[in-house]
């Protein structure tokens, strides 16, 4: 029973007959309320329905009429014209359709009327009959519905909503995962036979298994590196994968000694090789406390150097925003955004400029970009390698290691590689998800969008960058709006340990005297009862075709046969993968506070005149030949064709996202994102219409023909033109560069233009 419902259902334990049986809701009886215009989700009611009602239109324009539901897992507004189309319920499901809002996603429950306004919660009593409802999301979204004069139940379902919008506790967040996927009954068994069976994509890569880490290994061309299995019960370290990636000439026994020298054991590991033929690699901090002998220090330095000659450790907790101070500065930036009902409450436009600053969003996201420049013009040097240290290993690492990897692999620049990017560095990494993002909100003190702001750095560098990217905007912000939404497997565990304890085997049980057994007719495993958890790059559950098609742009060059695909125009050198362990203890540099110093010692263990004094006086003393080239390389000397994507830093160079922070002001609803042609694009349909006119005026068509006065004239499609996409449209008023942004029409007389970005 939801906290704060009316409405209670009971859950029939019953074992489903899946006899050539696939995931069919027409073959279901119709869920309370549902209608034949609106589909509920398995476990899924509708609470309170109204209309009609309008919703404004995201940058003006004619408001959308239409009925407003409330369920137990959504808002949802119908609009008339789809209430006349019987939805094909064969189909994929969609957990939310365009203009539907989560429940998780909802932050406050605004009520308005001409004289008052009042935010209600799950225990407020609302004492007049409101004619507009606002609903603050979690994702910076600002939603309003108005309430026609006929339109009956108004307060009704606004209270509904603000009884059912918190999961404050863990159990009413699982009622809101179970309304969506169904619970233990006939429903929620064939929801998750349905994802167990649904096909993934060819070119996803989990890094689950050992074959996911080993094809990374053949993309990056990494020879001198192996996938351990150490750590495939999870005894070494809980937060770490079952596989990790390390040296050759390191054995597991030698491995098993190293964990202990780590916080939490997350050991010195190999993340991306770059074309030049450096490493890049994560750890957590040194435990100094630990004892120590002179095998694990040898251990150790070959766990740091792999088969490099150089090794360069950066701090990447230095010079960077604590996780306190990144929360409070996404806070200020939520309150400056979203602004707030009384007009007295928000900025002045003369100051608004100056709020931004104060809020230091932007100068978190410039300490993202200038580190992770670093360490891509060190990885440019080739031949090192360079291992980003932090105190947990979980946070500020994930987000440096992937903009490294942006900025230097162009893979990593596209669809399929940008996903599998988050799955390496973030999902199996073990950044928390859960407790970072705090779905139950009651973890405040460790919640901080750390994903976030490595999604608005991505932007950063996507609007420096465009013609280097095959993502999109789009992309980006329904990735980001999805990070908000408790209903993913990929946001919802902290690790891959976690995660594996929720996956429940559909088709066969577990007992200590018969062993793994197949089940007979579909029988429930032993302890099944909870949900399975979609993947959230499924984006067909949760995405229109539409949609998913404006998340890449359009590419026709084809990619040359002597490119890896990690970027690579050629295979490293032997001399790059030689072996370096026979010319002794190399170069160990640390690189805190933007410069290079030697490392007087290899490690920073307490008890120094012990084992380590001895192994420290038999080192041969390094060379520091290569300390001026690495030098040089960090204060951005040209590094060449294959070199990094180097943002500018300056201040007018880094922009706040508009398409994300500011589409939920109040005032006014900007447009979706847009392409950086659509100044060319609103010029070139400007012509087409002056052109069209101006042949009307003459009674020519624009071959110079004659035409007649009834011609179409200025309503005309632009033609199609090959010679230049920047400018023309093709025949369904799409450019050929820029998917995402459409005109179906041009504006005449009398019509406004649509505003500009600026």
């Amino acid at each position: 029973m939801l906290t704060g419902s009316k409405t209670s259902f009971k859950i029939k334990q019953l074992v489903p007959d899946f006899k050539d049986k696939t995931l069919n809701f027409s073959n279901t009886a119709l869920r309370s309320g549902e209608t034949s215009d609106f589909t509920c989700l398995p476990g899924e009611r509708v609470l309170q329905r109204t209309q009609p009602v309008r919703k404004p239109r995201a940058g003006g324009g004619s408001s959308l009429t239409g009925a407003l539901l409330c369920t137990t897992f959504r808002v949802a507004f119908v609009p008339e014209e789809g209430l006349s189309k019987t939805e094909d319920r064969d189909s994929v499901p969609v957990f939310l359709g365009e203009h539907d809002v989560a429940l998780a996603s909802i932050e406050r429950v605004v009520a308005v009327s001409p004289s008052r306004w009042k935010v209600l919660s799950a225990r407020s009593s609302l004492r007049f009959r409101p004619e507009e409802l606002v609903l603050f999301c979690r994702d910076l979204r600002v939603l309003r519905f108005h309430f026609e004069k006929s339109c009956a139940g108004t307060a009704e379902i606004t209270s509904a909503i603000a009884r059912v919008y918190q999961p404050s506790v863990p159990a009413s967040l699982s009622s809101f995962q179970r309304s969506a996927l169904g619970s233990v009954g006939e429903e929620g068994w064939e929801m998750k036979q349905y994802l167990s069976n649904r096909g993934t994509d060819p070119q996803m890569n989990w890094f689950e298994g050992l074959q996911d880490w080993e094809r990374e290994l053949a993309r990056t061309g990494a020879t001198a590196w192996r996938v351990s299995s150490v750590n495939d019960r999870f005894e070494m370290a809980t937060s770490l994968p079952k596989f990790n990636v390390v040296p050759q000439r390191i054995l597991d026994t030698e491995l098993k000694r190293s964990f202990a020298h780590f916080t939490e054991g997350r050991v010195p590991r190999w993340c991306w090789r770059h074309p030049e033929g450096s490493d890049l690699l994560r750890a957590a901090s040194f435990q100094s406390n630990i004892y120590h002998e002179k095998h694990d220090a040898r251990n150790l330095e070959a766990l740091l150097f792999g088969r490099h000659p150089q090794c360069v450790i950066v701090e990447v907790g230095e010079d960077m925003p604590p996780l306190s101070e990144i929360q409070a500065a996404h806070s200020r930036l939520r309150a400056l955004c979203l602004g707030d009902i009384p007009a007295s409450l928000s900025v002045p436009d003369e100051k608004w400029l100056s709020s931004l600053e104060a809020t230091r969003w932007l100068d978190h996201v410039r300490s993202c970009l200038r580190r992770s420049a670093e360490v891509s013009c060190l990885l440019a040097e080739g031949d090192l390698a360079v291992v980003l240290q932090e105190a947990e290993d979980r946070d500020l690492n994930c987000v440096v290691s992937s903009l490294v990897q942006i900025m230097s692999d162009p893979h990593c620049r596209t669809l399929p590689g940008f996903q599998n990017l988050v799955q390496k560095e973030w999902v199996s990494a073990g950044f928390r998800f859960l407790h970072r993002n705090n779905y139950t909100r009651d973890s405040d003190k460790e919640e901080s969008p750390v994903f976030l702001l490595f999604l608005d750095c991505v932007w950063q560098l996507l609007q420096q960058f465009p013609s280097r990217f095959e993502i999109t905007e789009v992309f980006l912000l329904t990735l980001h709006d999805r990070a908000h939404l408790p209903l993913y497997s990929t946001f919802l565990f902290n690790c891959q340990r976690e995660r594996g304890r929720n996956t429940q085997h559909l088709s066969q049980s577990y007992t200590p005297v018969n062993g793994w057994q197949e089940l007979v007719n579909g029988g429930l495993a032993p302890g099944w009862g909870g949900p399975s958890f979609p993947s959230v790059w499924d984006w067909a559950l949760h995405c229109t075709p539409e949609r998913r098609d404006s998340f890449r742009k359009p590419s026709n060059a084809p990619l040359s046969s002597g490119i890896a695909p990690n970027g690579n125009s050629e295979m490293p050198s032997s001399h790059e993968l030689s072996d370096c362990s026979g010319s002794g203890p190399g170069l160990l540099l640390l690189f805190s506070k933007g410069s290079l110093v030697p490392a007087p010692h290899l490690l920073p263990w307490r008890n120094a005149g012990g084992a380590a004094s001895s192994w420290k006086n038999h080192r041969r003393a390094p060379s520091c030949d290569g300390l001026p080239r690495l030098e040089r390389a960090l204060k951005g000397q040209p590094l060449g064709p294959r070199g990094p994507l180097l943002p500018l830093l300056l201040g007018p160079c880094l922009r706040v996202w508009r398409g994300c922070y500011l589409r939920g002001a109040l005032q006014i609803q900007v447009p979706p994102p847009v392409s950086s042609h659509l100044h060319v694009d609103f010029l070139a349909s400007e012509v087409e219409r002056l052109r069209g006119r101006l042949a009307l005026a003459k009674g020519l068509d624009r071959h110079g023909n004659c035409k007649r006065a009834e011609s179409r004239g200025t309503n005309q499609k632009p033609r199609q033109e090959t010679t230049n996409h920047n400018f023309l449209f093709d025949g369904n008023g799409r450019t050929g560069c820029c998917p995402e942004r459409r005109y179906t029409q041009t504006p005449t007389r009398g019509q406004k233009h649509p505003k500009l970005p600026p």
